[in-house]
């Protein structure tokens, strides 16, 4: 018998929806909702922010509200900066049992699978899945998405790309450093954004994407979505952490002038970015023989469980910045606990960013 999740459909949303929809949804799993898949539209520019970014390396605060432009923090879920365009973008939520994959790289593969087989039900057939959290159109990518693990639940969240985006709002108030382009063929955000537009020279309506979701996703997955409702403790859930979303707590939770804003007369803040597979981004508080008195660790990554990056950052504390062996050795005792998870990031990763803000890596 086929599988059974939940569906439910909303056009007209905001960008605290992007927190507060996660936050209901997985509160339903919690109580016994089914597996559930949600796709919903925008009704304003905006901007979203991984969990582990820092805001004021990747976004121009100041600007974002000179041009009324939203910005958000998601909740759990890693990756990069996204521009939310209300002609062109559509968000797909998804919460569903942890255990339906033995590990984050096998749901990467399929469910990345799907959101290219959606795609190309609506016309972009040179949709394919590329890599961890990225669906690409020729060297261009049209998707982000990402992974969080709660427990036993498993939360996804993508943004899909229909129409082009206002490219030029976003410019002003994203921060994209040239470390972005290391990896891709392209060294322009305006040649690396597609959509299904720009692909095919119609843009679909939100319905019609939903249906080739829905298509997609029944396919690929086996299973069948009916339409249902919120539940009672999910519309709390809503609402509470709609309020979340639209707190300086939430949205600057990783925020580099606020950590550093007071820095002792003998000691000095530097900052270097490190592009591997992924960005990884490090501020480093030193004396002046280059000894770590605080550091954080932000960038597009997904970590989890989040407390062990919080104990990686202090147990580097006292370590010279110049000692990579140092660093990769003290680092490593993260990884080396049990459940630590962040993919595509490599110890040395995270050592070299440190090493790269004393000039000499």
């Amino acid at each position: 018998m086929v599988e059974e999740w939940r569906l439910i459909y909303n056009p007209e949303g905001d960008m605290a929806d992007t927190v507060a929809w996660p936050a209901a949804l997985i509160t339903g799993k919690m109580v016994g909702a089914p597996n559930t898949i949600f796709i919903g539209g925008f009704k304003k520019l905006g901007v979203s922010l991984g969990f582990f970014q820092d805001i004021d390396t990747e976004v121009d605060v100041a600007k974002a509200e000179d041009l009324d432009v939203e910005i958000v923090r998601r909740l759990g879920v890693g990756g990069g900066t996204i521009l939310i365009d209300p002609k062109g973008s559509m968000a797909m939520l998804m919460t569903f049992n942890a255990d339906r994959y033995p590990n984050m790289d096998k749901a990467f593969c399929q469910i990345g699978g799907a959101l290219a087989q959606a795609y190309w039900r609506v016309g972009a057939k040179r949709a394919y899945y590329d890599h961890i959290g990225d669906i690409k159109v020729g060297f261009e990518k049209i998707t982000g998405f990402g992974f969080a693990n709660i427990g036993n639940i498993m939360v996804q969240n993508t943004i899909f790309s229909l129409g082009p985006p206002d490219v030029a709002k976003f410019l002003q108030v994203a921060k994209i450093p040239p470390e972005k382009w290391k990896d891709k063929k392209v060294s322009d955000v305006k040649k690396y954004i597609a959509s299904v537009e720009a692909e095919t020279g119609k843009l679909p309506s939100r319905e019609e994407f939903r249906d080739a979701v829905v298509e997609a996703f029944e396919d690929m997955l086996e299973i069948k979505l009916v339409e249902g409702e919120m539940l009672p403790e999910e519309k709390k859930a809503y609402d509470g952490n709609r309020a979340v979303a639209l707190s300086e707590e939430h949205n600057f939770r990783v925020s580099s002038a606020r950590r550093f804003a007071k820095i002792p007369a003998d000691q000095k803040l530097s900052m270097a970015r490190n592009k591997a597979r992924k960005l990884i981004v490090a501020h480093v508080l030193s004396d002046k023989n280059d000894v770590i008195k605080d550091v954080m660790i932000s960038g597009d990554f997904y970590c989890s469980p989040l407390p062990y990056l919080g104990e990686m950052e202090k147990s580097l504390v006292g370590v010279k910045a110049t000692d990579k062996n140092a660093l990769v050795n003290k680092i490593k005792e993260t990884y080396a606990k049990p459940n630590w998870q962040i993919p595509m990031v490599d110890a040395e990763d995270i050592a070299t960013a440190i090493n790269m803000t004393t000039g000499k890596a």
